[in-house]
């Protein structure tokens, strides 16, 4: 059975300020799981007869990548290539590094290596499996087309597509692949890099195509459901507490018959709570742990990120009885602990302010009606008052 794999973004490197150092080990945990990602897939490639796996970008995360990410990757290249998979990398945004007008990418050093069965495309081509003809599109933006507007450069990467569509066999099947981003899509993370210069294809764009997926944004999300399909196949990982409701998938494509099945990524789960204590909880801890229950939420190997508000005056939590319940449901690790407490605002007397903008005698009066006894009140006004025609007096000699 001849069938390809779409893996979204891998973003390679992502996220490591919330994972952790493991015993023994000098690589973050956060990237540990996405290189056990990576092998999931390896494994589905095999399980399904899968001889081609297609990136839709962003292969890391950083323009210039430590060498020990590039190590690991080519690591993971080289497992595929032993497993007669080819690999099919889209140039995405993450994956330029900009100097005027010359741009170099990470992904340069695959291709300089000239791998068998390992293809870089940072221009469009498209690649024929079984009887389905693939449009793979890396990322474009007007900066990239050289011209004074988005609309122009719309224009030009109109013009590319169709030129693709025009010299595929009409008895093909036609899948186009890409790094861009739909119109009407909803990012969710940092995936515009300038938004002034980004381009956002409009699914009429792809007319002649029968299915689209694009990679970019990161959550998971169908455009248009047929004549074509449109979808973006989300990022590989969920990467931040702002997509903890994502569902990651990979596409396996039937390149014979057209047929397709999405299958979920085995990802981390992170998991954010958000606790509001009440005034008159007696035992802050407690109401934390029982709100934490009554949730019957499973933490079974997730990165926790806990908010605690608290009132002013209530007790400050015990945290490692918190930290005692999440290691007993199994919690993978506390990412980020915030304990805030609501303080209560101190009204300012309008009527009662003394600043530079009012005047010696009148601020000695609103000083004592504020702060002097009722009974020492006149004797302090005339003292004062005293003492500072004396001052005026002596300033003048």
């Amino acid at each position: 059975m001849t069938q390809a794999i779409i893996l979204g973004d891998i973003h390679f490197g992502k996220s490591t300020n919330i994972g952790k150092i493991g015993i023994g080990a000098a690589i973050n945990s956060r990237i540990l799981d996405q290189m056990n990602l990576l092998d999931w897939v390896l494994d589905q490639a095999e399980t399904h007869g899968v001889h081609d796996i297609i990136v839709t970008g962003d292969i890391f995360e950083e323009p210039k990548p430590s060498s020990m990410l590039i190590t690991l990757f080519l690591s993971w290249i080289k497992k595929c290539i032993a497993n007669n998979v080819k690999l099919h990398l889209i140039r995405g945004n993450h994956d330029i590094l900009r100097s005027g007008f010359i741009s170099n990418s990470s992904l340069d050093i695959i291709s300089e290596i000239d791998f068998d069965n390992v293809h870089v495309y940072k221009d469009i081509d498209t690649i024929i499996i079984g009887t389905t003809a693939f449009t793979l599109l890396p990322f474009r933006d007007r900066k990239s087309f050289s011209v004074a507007s988005n609309l122009e450069a719309l224009s030009l990467l109109q013009d590319l597509i169709s030129y693709e569509l025009a010299s595929i066999p009409i008895t093909y099947s036609k899948v186009l692949i890409g790094h861009l981003a739909i119109e009407g899509s909803i990012p969710v993370g940092d995936e515009i890099d300038d938004i002034s210069n980004e381009l956002f294809c409009d699914i009429n764009m792809f007319n002649g195509y029968d299915y689209v997926w694009m990679g970019h944004v990161h959550k998971p999300q169908v455009m248009n459901k047929n004549n074509p399909y449109v979808a973006h196949v989300g990022s590989m990982d969920i990467s931040n507490f702002g997509e903890t409701d994502h569902k990651k998938n990979i596409v396996i494509f039937n390149c014979l018959n057209s047929t397709y099945e999405y299958k979920i990524l085995p990802t981390r789960p992170l998991k954010k709570v958000s606790i509001i204590v009440p005034k008159d909880a007696i035992d802050t801890t407690k109401f934390v742990i029982d709100h934490l229950v009554s949730l019957n939420d499973d933490y079974s190997k997730a990165i926790i990120k806990l908010e605690v508000s608290l009132d002013s005056e209530a007790l400050s939590l015990n945290k490692p009885i918190i930290e005692k319940f999440f290691a007993e449901k199994s919690a993978f690790s506390i990412s980020s602990f915030f304990e805030s407490k609501k303080m209560m605002p101190v009204k300012k007397d309008i009527k009662n302010t003394i600043d530079t903008k009012i005047d010696v005698l009148s601020a000695i009066k609103t000083y004592a009606h504020t702060y002097v006894d009722t009974d020492m009140r006149s004797e302090f006004i005339e003292l004062a008052t005293e003492t500072f025609t004396n001052f005026k007096i002596e300033a003048k000699d």
